[in-house]
């Protein structure tokens, strides 16, 4: 009545994975014996009972739809088949306008309800297409739907007559509006990261998006003077995350931008990341903001360094310096350590481990497990060590955690907590399990790093100290994730007056 009321057009009733409703349609979970259990039409007979309660009260006036889950994923769960006829028994009601549809279940295959980029995009379609076979209701599909384009397949096959798109709205406001003018190269596609997102809604916090600095932070924008400053020569050093976004937000503001990288490509840190197993996506991050360059005109000149000298030959208006972090040699390191190397390192080919391999975890994210599948794959018997209750604890936050579990029981990856780096001398390693404050050793061949870098700060501070009209962004500031890099890319860029 109150949805009526407030001006809504609909109202879903969410019967599927974090549902009451759910555990009444689930077998693995309903085990009453009166008219609720038993059977599936006693399972579903709560869902009719609730669908019929809510037409009384709407009436006519809403539209009301049912989401179910198609597949559990769990032992004696719900089936598709299950889910087929509990379809039919909603369409007999006569009382439903559509069934929109959902996989997993939060309590225990919950990375597949919201999958992150390790999971193939359109991997649930296979439930909405099985329903609408059984079904005259409109179904929704839903499960990683990146582009416009690969929704318009799946309702050209008839795999579903709705697509749902939510993380992809959230990257990038106007999916919907791209898709209907046909301007599908400039989407900015949601790299299914989980993040900002999933991440934050976990935390109770409010949701945001790793590559759309504006996502959550409306009310800080939409207080902006409309009024565009007068042109700049803008210098940004650094093509990575920061410095792009920095790059796009000065572009749109009417200021000339060029931005310079060492590196023959763009990308920094975000372009290792994407070269290990299941995430290349995160390289879409990098491929939307040149997207976007290119649209805006900012000039991208690669292959050269920055110093004070080249800044006063060049002579811009302003310089926003994005020069990134650098790899950091923990105090138990010796200096003349030869088989130590940062996860930068390996990902990038300038060391290349093998045999016996302890990753030591310090950032609880995915640094240490992408480079520790990265040299399992290439044969390495690999051990990831974590001071840390559980190795790459921010996992859980973005749902990776139990597929990271299952990918590395699979590749053979040991994983050790509790155990804190003590000193390496030749190839024996010391760890204390600091619990017990006893003392262990390993002898690998190879100790790999993913601990916090140092930020790479000197321009900035040579450009101030000149007198230099300079900025800094990103991991140059503090290194953080990258979304922080963004969000300062995006405030620098429009503060330049």
């Amino acid at each position: 009545e109150h949805c009526a009321e407030g001006g809504f057009d609909g109202i879903e009733l969410q019967c599927s994975h974090s549902s009451i409703v759910r555990g009444f349609l689930s077998p693995a979970t309903n085990r009453r014996t009166d008219a609720y259990g038993g059977s599936l039409e006693n399972r579903a007979r709560l869902l009719i009972e609730i669908v019929a309660a809510v037409r009384a009260v709407i009436g006519n006036r809403l539209a009301l739809g049912v989401r179910i889950c198609g597949d559990e994923m769990i032992e004696h769960g719900t089936t598709i088949d299950d889910a087929v006829r509990v379809a039919e028994l909603v369409e007999a009601t006569g009382q439903v306008d559509y069934i929109n549809t959902s996989i997993g279940v939060a309590t225990a295959s919950l990375f597949m309800i919201e999958a992150s980029m390790h999971i193939p995009p359109g991997y649930a379609m296979f439930i909405p297409s099985a329903i609408r076979k059984a079904v005259d209701l409109p179904v929704v599909g839903v499960g990683r739907f990146k582009d416009p384009l690969q929704a318009e397949r799946a309702l050209a096959e008839g795999q579903c007559d709705l697509v749902g798109v939510v993380r992809g709205q959230i990257a990038d406001a106007e999916f919907a509006a791209k898709a209907r003018a046909g301007a599908t190269d400039e989407t900015r596609l949601c790299l299914s990261c989980n993040q900002e997102c999933v991440g934050r809604m976990g935390l109770n916090r409010w949701l945001g998006c790793i590559e759309n600095p504006r996502t959550g932070r409306e009310a800080e924008y939409v207080q902006m003077s409309p009024t565009k400053p007068a042109p700049r020569d803008v210098m940004i050093v650094g093509a990575g995350p920061a410095g792009l976004q920095a790059a796009i937000a000065s572009a749109r503001q009417g200021h000339r931008v060029t931005v310079y990288e060492k590196e023959a490509q763009a990308g920094g840190q975000v372009r290792l990341a994407a070269s290990v197993p299941n995430r290349a996506e995160f390289g879409d991050m990098i491929r939307n903001q040149l997207t976007e360059c290119r649209r805006l005109g900012v000039e991208i000149v690669h292959g050269v360094g920055v110093w004070p000298g080249l800044v006063e030959e060049k002579q811009p208006d302003h310089v926003i310096v994005a020069t990134g972090a650098e790899p950091n040699r923990p105090w138990w390191v010796p200096g003349d350590a030869d088989n130590v190397a940062d996860v930068t390192e390996v990902l990038s080919g300038a060391a290349q481990p093998f045999g016996d391999v302890v990753v030591v975890d310090e950032i609880g994210f995915h640094h240490a497990t992408s480079v520790a599948e990265v040299l399992a794959d290439r044969g390495c018997n690999v051990e990831i060590v974590t001071p840390g209750m559980v190795v790459g604890q921010d996992l859980g936050i973005t749902l990776d955690m139990e597929n990271w579990w299952i990918r590395a029981t699979d590749k053979g990856i040991t994983q050790t907590t509790d155990l804190v780096p003590m000193g390496l001398e030749g190839r024996e390693l010391t760890l204390l399990h600091h619990p017990t404050g006893q003392n262990l050793t390993r002898t690998p061949d190879w100790v790999v790093l993913a601990v916090p870098p140092n930020p790479v700060e000197w321009l900035f501070h040579d450009l101030r100290a000149a007198g230099v009209s300079v900025e800094r962004v990103g991991d140059c500031v503090a290194p953080r994730r990258a979304h922080a890099a963004v969000v300062d890319g995006e405030r620098a860029g429009l503060a330049i007056a």
